[in-house]
This record gives C-alpha cells, structure tokens and sequence, in this order.
C-alpha cells in the first residue's frame, strides 16, 4: 500500500529524539492473572467477533501491507513462511522489512523524512507515541479500535497508558516486561534467613551475604546507579525522571524524594553492599557475576528470565537456586513501557481503516489471527495437536531452546485468548515472577511532547547520570550534587520544557 496523504509537519532526525522513560501511574488490576487482562465476558467476545467479521465484509481489501519490525524472530527462524502464512490467511500481501534494533528510530526517522515509511509500525508509548502523535506521523484509532470490539476486551489501565489528550494511537503488542529482585535463596537458607520485608531487613541481609558468604564477592549487582526500576529498594517513591505527580509532570531529580534516595545508596556503595563496578556494568557483565555465584541479588526481568536466571545459575552451581522477592513495603516495581503497533498519519482514512482491519484486527482477534503472531505457523514455530493444543518447537537459530515467542508472548497477550488454554502455557518459574511483578508493578504514562525537552534531553541524560554516579560514590554531597543538577537543568531550559508539557 502506498502513502499518499501529505504530513503537516515532517518529522526530522532532529526532532525525534528519544525520552527519558517517565514516573508511574496507577497500578496493574490485581485481579487480571499474570500478565494478561481478563476484562471481559463471553458475550464481550462473541460481540467483538461478531463485529469484526462484519467490519471486514464492508472495508475494501489492499493489495499489500508494509511492516517493519526489530525484535522477535530472527530471520532464519521461519521469518519468510509466516509472512506467506499472513498472506494465505488473509489474501494481503505484506511486504515485512526487519531492520536493527540499534537503529530503528533513527532509520524510521529517515523513512518518514523521505516519505517512505511503512504502513505499520511500532513506537514506544512512553517516550515516542506523543510526538508522533503530535506531528500528525500516526492514525488516530479511537474510533476503529472501539467500533472493533478491541477496546471492550482491555484493561482500561491500558488504554491510558497508551492514550494522547485522551485518543488511541496504537495498539499494545503485548503486557510490558518489568523487573523484581532476585535473592539466592539457597543462602538465606544456609543463614537461617527469611526473605526480607522491609528496608532494615533487606539491609541485614545484604551485609549477611558479604560477611557471611565465603563465595558471596557482590552483594547486590546493578548496571548503573540511575534506574529507579533496577534499585527499587533504595529510590522507594523517588524516581530521577520526569515523572506525573499530583497532576502535573515534574523533573524527579528535583522533587524532595530524591535526597532520601542518593542518601541510601551512597551509605551502602560505602557500605560495600553495592557492587563497585555498578558504572560501569553492562547488563550482560551483571548476568555473568550471577552465574559464576558470586552475586547475593540481581534485580532483573521477570517472566522467562526468571527461568534463564535460575538454569543458568544452576548449570554451575546444582545445588543453587533463587527467589523472586515481593517488593518490600517501602517501595514497589516498575514496568517497562509499552510498545504499540501504529498505522502511518500519511494514508488517507479509507486507507487507515483498511490497514487496521487487515492487520491490527486479524493480529488482536484472540483467535487465529492472533495465535499466528503469538504462537507461529504450524510445524515450523509449533506443532498444532488434533484438539488444537499448540506446543512450541525448537528453534532453527538456536536447536537446544524452544520458542518462547513469536511476534509476542501467548501469556502477555493484551487482547485474551478465546481459547488460552490451548496456546503455550509458560513455565512455573515465568509464572510466579510475572505474579510478582503484578502484585505492586506500576505502568508508565504517556509523556507529552515538548519541543524544548526534546532539544535538551540528550544533555541533561548525561548531566543526570554522571550527577548520580558522583553522588553514589561519594564524590560529591547529596545536597551539593543535587543543587549543581538543578542549576545545569535549569540552565539547560528544564522550567520552559516542564511549562511545556503541562500545558
């Protein structure tokens, strides 16, 4: 499908540029199971179904559908007979380009700048969906996503959480991925120890681990000191981004919250409760400190890292295992953002409708269009039984593991299954972590768009970030560090960026 519709403004390379991930706004249903909503009623989804039938039979068929993706299945893993899959199921040729993670804002950039953008594509709902949103690159999809039926059969935490001045512009691929706190805990059990509750016992148990545990060389491990969802147990409430408290964006590194948090964790880096290389770890470096045993708690992924954690550890260490610890009651943990399908703001609106019911309809119907983007094709990505039970197979990149996913994970699916029990069910280890999570885990809302933000973010990142690591390794005061941030951040245009977005 070609794009015809002129955009008002063309988004420039300097122009879209990435956010800051943002504060936290209200809390997961904890009635929904883990990871996946359960909003609706039967008569829900039999009327949903009902909907989107008719819906197809009134809207015109495209010849082809251009979509871009960069995660999920790698090329060789049968990339090719699934998009000839979509083109059987639907009679839509799609015309699937798969680019680098690494670059892939910056080559959609590029693409919107020279018109050639794909029909379908993904965006961040934190820190790109208003921007996009705002430069009139992305459909609005208000009305076709409640006349589908969709809306009806997702949380409306959701919905708000991927909503701009209150419209839907994208879809949710799945449940956002978050992180919990690991704990070895086969050495509370060799200290006699209880899992901790609160920030005095979680405290004793990182200096029983360092005294106490011959091969404990790291406490706790952690990729930088800036992430509040990776140190949940020292920010608490605090978090050093821009954040929506009481009804207004604020900078979070300037809210008072923040003393008490560079306080806690400079006393424990001192401490030697905190890893000493934590500036400069990479995530990777961090796993590799858990495997070997040397680490006592690595706050990470939930869900199938649980799972890789605990294998993983266990390869080296038999007798070894872990814990995914309730937040303690100080603090509680953060999602990752969303990530939703869009359409391109560039089609016309017959177009727009066209697009969304032959690919976001067929991809979140719950039924056979779903299961293709979350459980494969058939006897390439899983094996269909004769009472339409569908099992993983290994993968073709990677022999000894089994798909976990497709283009998303059966058990973060925001639209239910109308038959979950016949798609991949996780493992115990993916479904206790991702209860966990669940049980305080917060989702991120939409940050607004602000020209001035968008022209200083770059620089009051690096300002933030080095700001933190001198106040944690006791370089500089909490008091001192703080000030000298306000002072850059205010010098920078953080109070017009703030009036900006609270407009």
């Amino acid at each position: 499908m070609k794009t015809r519709k002129a955009l008002s403004i063309l988004l420039s390379a300097g122009m879209v540029l990435s956010l800051c991930s943002c504060g936290t706004s209200k809390t997961a249903d904890a009635n929904a199971t883990a990871g996946t909503p359960t909003t609706s009623e039967a008569k829900t989804e039999e009327k949903a179904a009902v909907t989107k039938e008719a819906e197809k039979e009134e809207v015109a068929k495209p010849a082809s559908i251009s979509w871009w993706t960069h995660s999920g299945l790698n090329e060789e893993d049968y990339v090719k007979e699934w998009d000839a899959k979509y083109e059987e199921m639907t009679g839509v040729k799609l015309e699937h380009t798969q680019v680098s993670n690494n670059e892939y804002y910056e080559l959609l950039e590029i693409a919107f700048a020279s018109g050639t953008e794909p029909n379908v594509f993904d965006l961040s709902a934190d820190t790109k969906l208003a921007y996009y949103a705002s430069q009139g690159g992305i459909a609005d999809l208000t009305d076709l996503v409640k006349e589908s039926g969709i809306y009806d059969l997702v949380s409306p935490d959701i919905w708000e959480s991927v909503s701009v001045e209150g419209r839907i512009y994208g879809i949710p691929a799945e449940m956002p991925s978050g992180a919990i706190t690991y704990v070895r805990a086969d050495w509370l059990k060799q200290l006699n120890m209880e899992v901790p509750k609160n920030y005095d016992e979680f405290l004793a148990m990182l200096r029983a681990f360092k005294n106490d545990i011959p091969e404990c060389k790291v406490p706790l491990t952690v990729p930088g000191f800036k992430s509040s969802q990776n140190l949940p147990e020292f920010f608490w409430e605090a978090t050093p981004d821009i954040t929506y408290v009481d009804g207004k964006w604020v900078d979070g590194m300037a809210e008072e919250n923040m003393a008490g948090a560079m306080q806690r964790l400079q006393d424990a880096y001192a401490e030697g409760l905190i890893d000493l290389e934590a500036v400069t770890n990479t995530t990777s470096a961090c796993r590799d400190k858990w495997y070997a045993g040397e680490v006592g708690v690595f706050n990470y992924w939930a869900g199938k890292w649980g799972n890789t954690l605990q294998n993983r550890l266990q390869e080296n260490f038999p007798d070894a295992s872990l814990v995914g610890i309730d937040a303690i009651e100080e603090t509680y943990y953060r999602y990752a953002g969303f990530n939703a399908y869009c359409i391109s703001g560039r089609l016309s609106e017959e177009e727009v409708k066209q697009v969304f019911t032959y690919f976001l309809n067929f991809a979140f119907d719950g039924a056979e269009g779903q299961r293709l983007f979350y459980c494969g094709v058939d006897g390439c990505h899983c094996d269909v039984a004769a009472d339409g039970t569908i099992t993983y197979r290994n993968m073709r990149s990677n022999a000894e593991n089994t798909f976990q996913s497709v283009w998303g994970t059966p058990w973060l699916a925001v639209v239910p299954f109308t038959e979950p029990d016949k798609v991949p069910q996780p493992e115990e280890m993916v479904t206790i972590t991702l209860a966990t999570l669940q049980k305080t885990g917060t989702y991120k809302p939409t940050m607004p768009v602000s020209q001035t933000y968008n022209m200083i973010v770059s620089d009051l990142i690096a300002i933030r970030d080095e700001t933190i690591a001198q106040i944690v390794m006791g370089k500089v005061s909490v008091q001192d560090g703080l000030e000298s941030y306000k002072k850059q951040a205010q010098s920078l245009g953080m109070e017009q960026a703030l009036a900006e977005m609270n407009q």
